[in-house]
Formats: C-alpha cells, structure tokens, sequence
C-alpha cells in the first residue's frame, strides 16, 4: 500500500506540491490552532472556575455576616436581668422591661436586626417573654433535648407561618455560675433574606444556588427550583472538602462550607454555559484555521494553475505528438522556462513534420520508380507477345485486324508513357483497358468475354495511371486463363456517395480458397509480396500506390468463391483537375 502511494506520488507533480503545501502550511497550522485551544481552554476555564468560586464564597460571607449579627443576640442571654428573669418563676416588671428594651436595643444595632421577626426568651418552665407578645407562658417545649445535647451548638428549622417560610435559630443560655442551661434564646428570621443572597447571585443562564445542612435537614435553594431536582447531588463528594469544584456528566458543581452555620453553598450549572467562552474560542480557532485553509487551497489552486496547468498542457500535446498528431501545438503565455519549453516543442515538431514530409516524398518517388522499373519489366514482355500476335495475324493475311491490333497497341502504349505523367482522366484510363482488353481478346478470343460498365459521369475526375490494368491483368492470367471453358470478366465503375468512386472487377476464373485469400488479404495489409508467387505482385502494387497518394482509408477489398471467381474492389476519392 505504501508503495503504490509513493508511485501515485512520483506520477503527480501537482500532488507533489499538494502534499508540500499540507506539510508546510496546513499541517502547522492545524497543529497550533489545536495548542492555542488547549492553552485557551485551560485558561478559560481556570477563570471560570476561579469566577464561580468567588461567586459561592460571596454567598458563604453574606450568610456568615447575617449569622455573625444574629450570633450577638446571645449576648442577651447573659445580661443580669435575663438570668433574674429565667431564675424566678414569679414575674418582675422591671427585669422585663429591662430585656425589652435590650431587644430593641440589638435589633437597631445590627442590619441583620431589620429581618428579625421576633425574639424570645424562655426558661426550663416555660415562662417567656417575646418582643412581640411580651411575658407568656408556654406549654409546648421540650427542655430536656437541650440538657442531653451540646449546649454550645444552635439548632435551627425552618417553619412556614402563613405561607412564608421562617427561621428559627434556638441558643441555650448557660448561667456562668453553675455551667447549666437555665433557658434558650430563640430567634425568628425572615427566611427569605438568605433566599435573596441566593437569587442575587448567578452562574450562568441557567444555574442556580441552593444549601445545604449536611444531613440535608435545612435546605434553602433559588426561587426558580425544586428541592426535588437536587436528590442526586453527591454530599458525600461535598463533604469532604470545605470548598472546591468538579464536574460530573454534563454538569458543574462548585461548593463552599459556612464557618457561622456549617452549611454548605453549592451552585450548579451547565458545563456547556460555564464553558460558553473556551467554546467561543474554539470556535473563532476553529473557523480561523478553516478560513486559512481555504486561502491556502486557493492560493494553491492559483500556484499551480499558472505553474502546472501550462505543464500539464505541454505533456498533453507531447502525448499527442508521441502518438502521431504532428499538429498539435502549444501556445506559450510568457516568457517563462515553461513558455520557452512550449516554443523548443513548437520548433521540434516543426522540424519533425518537415523531415516526415520530406521522407514521404522521398518514398512516394521510390515506389513511383519502382513501379515504373516493373512497369518496364512488364510492358516488353506485354509487347513481346502482342508484336507476336501481329506476325501471326500477318500471316494469315488477316490485314484489318492486323491494323486495329497495332491502333490497340499504339492507343495502350501512349497513355502509359503519357510524357511521364502520373495522373491521367478516367476517360484515358478506360481508353487504356479498352485498348488492354482488345489485344488480350484477340489473343484469347476463344475463352475470353468482356463487359465494360462504367459511369461516364465520372469520366472527366482524375486517377492514378495504371490502376484498373494489373489488377484485369491479374484476374485474365490468374483466374480465366486457367479455367476450363469460356472466362467472362466485367468492370463496373461508378460513385459511391458525394465524395468516393468504386470499381469492380469481377471475373468467373477458378477463385481462391479461403487460406489462399486471407493470406493475400493481410499482404495487401502489410505490402509484402506473396512468397513463392507471381499472384497478388499487381494487386499489392496498386494497393501501395492508392494508400501512398490518397490516404489509408482507400484501397482494394477483395472477395473469392473457389471455382467461381474473384471480385476486386476498388475505392478512391472524388478528384478533378
């Protein structure tokens, strides 16, 4: 796999500069997008954890200063006239008077003193004297908790009256002299202020503040929550710290233990909220490295448009000149080393083309000498038996016939001298098989039948010299002539389409098997001779002379029935003069 990637690679200059490009650029710079996030992130977050800490410990240090206030009430309990008034059952005006007005006194002292609703005081027997209802006697508490338990320790239970909630905070009052409790300091707060700390505060959209006791027997929370949905609050990971912060699922907890109280602040949010600015930042990273790719890439695709693609144009028309379109020419924009590549191309091809040009010249006079050369080989031996054929008619005193053979002779042998020339009219050229075919039937009289059917439409476009001659030659010497009986031979010419003409020349001689006539038809494909036979040397000539001077879509096809014949066609291009 490896290593059809690195021949994938070594095929692709523009993969080349891709990969180049990703290492130099895009790789870097993915990898300090991804630092700088993790470096913001922890950042961020510190900050946000730090920030939701501050939050929490503001709460916690409202909560201790409302408890600090409420905690020197107790001062109360020790004045003279409260011991006085817990230690005598009987009633005394004075000392009453006297813890009324300490009342009034404290709560005008502290700011604390305004969410007080009541404070009372009351002794083992129940005698008590309250700020709002002055001395009563009370019949439904229960002192005797309060000499088992620890004396020092406040209780407090949150009761609603009216349907408000309130707090009662419940102190003992220990007489200095004996270290017993002879009485509790109650007080009623408005449990609302210590919702308000809460509601004042905020993490997130969504957060919220609630506390806690920690056996959970106390519990404040935001106005906008139930106490339900803070059942699965781990305590027990709380309480092992008195402040701190962790996650748990998708959430954020952060905590804080009261010093006054020993209720525990905790807030609660979404961890996605807390994070909202490291996913902001993430996001402007992620979308700045993205963009910065996509300049990147573009600015790639710019680079190796103007480097690659006049590369990749000079390979295409290198391709096309290695398979032989010599006219395929780049066109230069510049004057680069690439233009300059483009214009050596240009130059090479041209000089390709010239020297092709001039090597087919050069072959088309080789076999235009070659064919004359056979030409002369054929025409005395031609000559030989036709001058042969007038001392025989001369002898027989046959004159007039003597005297068209010598016209037929005379007529055949001007057109194919024709002062040198190559091209001559179809007219001439059927002048020239007339002639042909008059002297061979005067020879062959017995066992020779001619039919001519040729289009005079097409008698006025030019043709090559001498090819309809050898290839009636051919079918009169290798087909009729040795054939048992009369031979017929008819030559067809006419068009074929706008721009083709077709002849036919079809003989009834003894034809060729199938072997025999493939063989024949793939030498007329390659232009060898057949080995070891005369057969087929006029046909490939006349095939080499159609394909050399009209192209290779033209040429002969031939057909043959052993025993009955051969057809010959013969197709050339429409040409005038």
């Amino acid at each position: 796999m490896q290593k059809n990637w690195f021949n994938w690679l070594d095929k692709s200059l523009r993969l080349k500069m891709l990969v180049m490009f990703v290492l130099l650029t895009v790789f870097p710079l993915v990898l300090i997008g991804l630092i700088s996030y993790i470096k913001s992130s922890n950042i961020v977050s510190e900050r946000a954890y730090s920030l939701a800490q501050i939050k929490t410990s503001q709460i916690t240090r409202e909560i201790d200063v409302l408890f600090q206030d409420i905690h020197r009430f107790n001062e109360i309990g020790k004045q003279q006239s409260t011991v006085q008034f817990l230690l005598h059952q009987e009633e005394t005006y004075d000392e009453a008077k006297e813890i009324l007005s300490l009342f009034d006194f404290y709560q005008k002292s502290y700011l604390s003193g305004e969410d007080i609703f009541d404070i009372e005081i009351m002794n083992l027997e129940g005698k008590t004297i309250s700020h709002n209802k002055g001395v009563y006697q009370r019949t439904d508490i229960d002192t005797e908790e309060w000499l088992t338990e620890d004396p020092t320790q406040a209780q407090m239970e949150i009761i609603y009256r009216n349907g408000f909630p309130i707090l009662e905070v419940t102190n003992a009052i220990v007489w200095d002299i004996t270290d017993s409790v002879i009485g509790l300091l109650r007080i009623t707060i408005d449990a609302s202020v210590i919702t308000s700390v809460l509601d004042d505060v905020t993490l997130t959209e969504s957060s919220f503040f609630f506390i806690t006791s920690t056996n959970r027997d106390i519990f404040f929370q935001q106005k906008q929550r139930n106490a339900a949905d803070n059942d699965y609050i781990d305590l027990d990971r709380i309480s092992e710290k008195e402040q701190g912060y962790y996650t748990d699922g998708g959430t954020f907890y952060v905590y804080e233990t009261s010093k006054m109280t020993d209720w525990k602040v905790i807030g609660q949010a979404p961890l996605h909220e807390i994070m909202k600015d490291s996913n902001e930042i993430r996001s402007l990273i992620f979308l700045t490295v993205i963009c910065s790719i996509i300049f990147i890439i573009g600015l790639y695709m710019f680079i190796s448009n103007k480097l690659i693609l006049p590369i990749r144009i000079l390979k295409t028309k290198m391709t096309q000149a290695a398979e032989g379109n010599l006219h395929a020419k780049v066109h230069p924009v510049g004057e680069d080393e690439i233009a300059t590549l483009g214009h050596s191309f240009n130059q090479m091809i041209a000089k390709i083309k010239l020297l092709l040009d001039l090597s087919i010249e050069e072959q088309k006079k080789l076999k235009a000498a070659e064919f004359r050369t056979m030409q002369a080989q054929i025409n005395p031996h031609f000559l030989y038996n036709t001058l042969d054929t007038i001392v025989w008619l001369a002898e027989a005193k046959e004159h007039e016939s003597v005297i068209e053979l010598t016209k037929a002779l005379s007529q055949y042998s001007r057109i194919s001298l024709n002062k040198g020339k190559d091209w001559i009219t179809i007219a001439d050229e059927m002048s020239h098989i007339d002639s042909y075919l008059y002297i061979q039937q005067t020879r062959y009289e017995d066992i020779l039948d001619v039919s001519v059917d040729v289009d005079q439409n097409i008698y006025h476009y030019h043709i090559l010299k001498l090819l309809l001659q050898p290839v009636v030659e051919n079918a009169i010497y290798h087909g009729i002539k040795n054939k048992r009986g009369k031979g017929f031979l008819r030559i067809n010419g006419t068009l074929e389409g706008d721009d083709k003409i077709r002849f036919e020349v079809i003989d009834n001689g003894i034809g060729m098997d199938e072997d025999r006539l493939e063989k024949l038809r793939n030498h007329l494909i390659s232009g060898e001779i057949v080995p070891d036979s005369k057969n087929g040397f006029g046909l490939i000539n006349v095939q080499q002379r159609i394909q050399l001077y009209y192209g290779k879509e033209f040429g002969l096809k031939i057909n043959s029935w052993k025993g009955s014949g051969t057809k010959v066609t013969i197709t050339i291009p429409k040409r005038g003069v």
